[in-house]
Parts: C-alpha cells; structure tokens; sequence
C-alpha cells in the first residue's frame, strides 16, 4: 500500500472509530438507525469496519490477551452444523494455544455457540481474574458477549428500526475484548470475506478469513474452501480442497442437524472422537488456527495433528476440564 493510500485508509478507519464511539455514548435510537442505514456492510472497507470494531471493543473492561486465539464465523449461511468453530478452539487450546472464544446465544435458533457451552454447563460468570485463572489453568476461555460489552444492547432498539442487516450482524466475530492477536474468520459471502481480509490486514493481526464454496461460513468437508490468508507479507489465496485430507466420505447426517440438542449431541461425539467423520470436520477448523499461530507449516500436517488430539481423546478430555473449571 502506497503511504496515500495509506493515510486514506486510516483516515477512515479513524472517522469510523470517532463517530461510533459517540453514538455509543450519547445518542438517540433514530440516530443510531440512521447511521445504521448509511453504514452498509456492501459499502464498506476492511479500515473503516475496524474503526467501528475498536470503539466497540474499548467499552469493555476485560484486559487483552497476548497471544490469544479465536475461531468465529458470521453465521447467517442457511446451514444446521454442528458448534464447529467452538469445537475447534476447543483442540487448538488442548493443543497448547491460548484461545479466548468469544460468541452469544443465537437469535432464533437456539444454536449459537453460548447455547452450546449452556447445554455442556459451563460457568460464563468470571471477571478480569477469572479470565486470567481460566487462560493460565486452561489456554481457554469463553466470553459471553452480553456480559462483557453494552454496544450492542445499545443498538439493539435501532437495529429493529431498520429491520435488516446491518453492520453490527458483521462486527460480532470482530469484537472480542481480548482482542486477539490471531484470527480465523468465517464469512457467509465473499464481499464480507474480503472486508474481514481488510480487518485483519487494518488491525495488525494473522489469521485467515473464509468462504466455502458450498456457501458455508466454515471449512467445508463437500467442497473447496476459499482462504484468505493475512499475515505481514500481505494477503494471499489459496483452497482447501477436502477430498485429499478426508479419509471418510462426507455425509450430512454427520455434521448437520436442525435440533439444538441434536446437533451439540454430535458435536460432542465428534469431540470425542465416537464419530470419525464429524471429528475430522471439526480437525479441518482447527487447522487454519494452528497454521496462523504459527503451530503448523502446512494445512495438511496441521489437520493431521488436529485429528490426532481428537482421536487420542485429549480435546475430549481437556473440554471436560473446561467445563469443571470452577
């Protein structure tokens, strides 16, 4: 990037920054809708949505955490997959990586990622020490976004004004109070792919950001996966293709189900290694993490090892630790 081009993209990211952080201080909910309506995610950049993730972000009073890890997509992909983003932090931080998963309960259909840590009984209720003891014990912790950060209650009467996506469907997975240094995000379209490459790029961090071919906001096991992959060399494409990492013939039925219970069911099968075809879905989620993180050279050895902790029953074990973590 030339340094006006550079200058430009800051410019924005900080005015971005400076106009949500007032309509989070002092502002009417018409306010907050019309700037929702101005801010439409297929208009913006990759510098201006990490203006708007920053003064989201601040209003936390968690510290940041080095080193940190978090595994997110978007949602919205019109898939019943099981919790796979929850359950590849969970092997990458029973791997050695320190993760600091960030998510809520969902809006309508009761899958979100919290509604899985509910169903296995984990604790959401911890404060700045708790967090520290979780990381220290564990290489883990999952934050409940509502505890954590009022932005998006504050916005919540606005966004039924407008009564359509807006830009705060896409801060979500860019927004944890940790502040992570490394990040795998999955986008439901490639416009918000791109934009998440940007964020990545704008903020600093490495990772990936993602969009299967099949539309999934995840690495899929029936199709090529598109990656971004954002590191200080710059952005670079490249596929997964899961035919060569698989040993089992993908099925649905192993990864997909419309029933919340059902489908955390499975993910916990797949966890625990009793369904080799969900495990080695939640091992091909895993791999970017731990190929940005500096784990793995390569996707294919990443994945070997993802799968190898899974099989051995060490990412079963440490998510039960996890969950009894008092």
């Amino acid at each position: 990037m030339l340094r006006g081009e550079r200058k430009m993209s800051n410019d924005r990211m900080a005015s971005a920054y400076a106009r949500l952080k007032i309509l989070l201080e002092s502002s009417s909910d018409e306010e907050k809708a019309n700037f929702l309506r101005e801010a439409i995610p297929e208009l913006i950049d990759g510098y201006e949505i990490s203006g708007y993730s920053r003064a989201v972000r601040e209003r936390s009073f968690l510290p940041r955490i080095s080193g940190a890890i978090d595994i997110v997509g978007t949602g919205g992909d019109g898939k019943n997959t099981i919790n796979v983003s929850t359950a590849a932090s969970v092997v990458v931080s029973a791997m050695g990586h320190t993760v600091v998963k960030h998510g809520n309960f969902g809006s309508s259909n009761h899958k979100g990622s919290a509604d899985f840590m509910k169903y296995l009984g984990y604790n959401f209720n911890f404060n700045e020490d708790g967090l520290r003891d979780r990381i220290s014990a564990l290489n883990f912790a999952f934050l409940l976004a509502p505890l954590h950060n009022d932005s998006f209650a504050k916005f919540a009467a606005a966004r039924k004004i407008v009564a359509r996506k807006t830009v705060f469907n896409y801060l979500g997975p860019i927004t944890n109070p940790a502040d992570p240094e490394t990040v795998v995000l999955g986008a439901a379209d490639t416009n918000i792919q791109k934009i998440y490459a940007e964020f990545i790029q704008a903020e600093g961090k490495t990772g990936y950001s993602l969009h299967a071919d099949d539309g999934m906001d995840e690495v899929s096991p029936f199709s090529g996966t598109v990656l971004l992959h954002v590191n200080s060399n710059g952005i670079r494409k490249i596929t997964i293709e899961p035919e060569k990492l698989l040993s089992t013939s993908p099925d649905e039925k192993h990864i997909e189900s419309p029933d919340p219970e059902k489908s955390f069911a499975m993910t916990v099968q797949g966890l625990s290694g009793k369904s080799r075809a969900t495990a080695e879905f939640i091992a091909l989620n895993a791999a970017p993490a731990l190929v940005a993180a500096r784990g793995y050279y390569s996707l294919d050895d990443a994945y070997s090892k993802a799968l190898e902790c899974i099989l051995s029953g060490a990412a079963y074990a440490h998510l039960r630790r996890i969950v009894e973590f008092a």
